[in-house]
């Protein structure tokens, strides 16, 4: 017979992103445990390419939450993680000087796939610790500025941050897309994806239409749109490649 985690399963399956904070802090040996269970994360050959900045000084956390688009949640989390691609550190103790092979698409791949992974592991430790959380990609608006903020050497890329706290509400869950639009076997097989997606674009207006104070009309297609057109972040590749990414 199979031997299921019921309490972790229901976490996985019960996600929220979590804006609004307890103001309770959260104890350094919770936050170590979070710390270690990141570096817990699969990594490409072992590579560990990231680096975790815990951001303590308010004055950080305001300039943040204002690139980001004045996500406040920024500034009032009681943890706040910066999560960054990192091949500095690597380049460094590999003794290898070549740029070309630092500046690949492969290895920016590897990195950003350890950071969104490490990132993930803390965040589902945090979980299990009873605390919330919610990632901010909003810092991209201004890799540059946040870049230098915290200092960061060329090949360490501001990707993320994680905000952490306890809950201080319930959002409810949001509807995912059908199991059968992203689960596929042996081929890209798309028939019924239109079908489906039109439910599912069904079921989000009602979704959003809940929970909005205007009550305006919106879906998952007309949300992917307006993600899409409004902030394009269009700089983010010359400033990957002005500090040793993609080169």
């Amino acid at each position: 017979m199979i031997q299921i985690n019921k309490a972790l399963i229901n976490i996985l399956l019960n996600h929220k992103s979590i804006r609004k904070f307890k103001d309770k802090k959260i104890d350094k040996e919770i936050l170590d445990i979070i710390i270690e269970c990141g570096q817990k994360a699969p990594t490409s050959n072992n590579l560990q390419a990231y680096t975790i900045i815990h951001v303590q000084d308010n004055m950080k956390k305001e300039k943040l939450a204002q690139i980001s688009g004045d996500q406040k949640w920024v500034v009032e989390a009681p943890v706040v993680l910066l999560f960054c691609a990192d091949l500095y550190r690597i380049k460094n103790y590999s003794n290898i000087e070549s740029l070309s092979l630092f500046g690949s698409p492969e290895l920016y791949t590897v990195a950003v796939i350890d950071t969104a992974l490490a990132a993930e592991k803390s965040l589902i430790a945090a979980q299990s610790l009873g605390l919330g959380g919610v990632i901010v990609g909003g810092i991209r608006n201004d890799m540059e500025k946040v870049h230098n903020m915290f200092n960061l050497p060329n090949l360490v890329a501001p990707l993320f941050l994680l905000c952490l706290g306890y809950p201080d509400d319930d959002p409810g869950l949001k509807p995912r897309l059908p199991k059968e639009v992203i689960y596929k076997v042996d081929n890209y097989d798309t028939e019924k994806d239109t079908q489906l997606i039109e439910e599912y674009n069904k079921i989000m207006e009602d979704y959003y239409r809940e929970r909005s104070s205007i009550k305006a009309k919106s879906n998952w297609s007309q949300k992917c749109r307006q993600a899409l057109t409004k902030q394009p972040r269009q700089d983010v590749g010359h400033f990957l490649r002005s500090i040793g990414f993609l080169t």
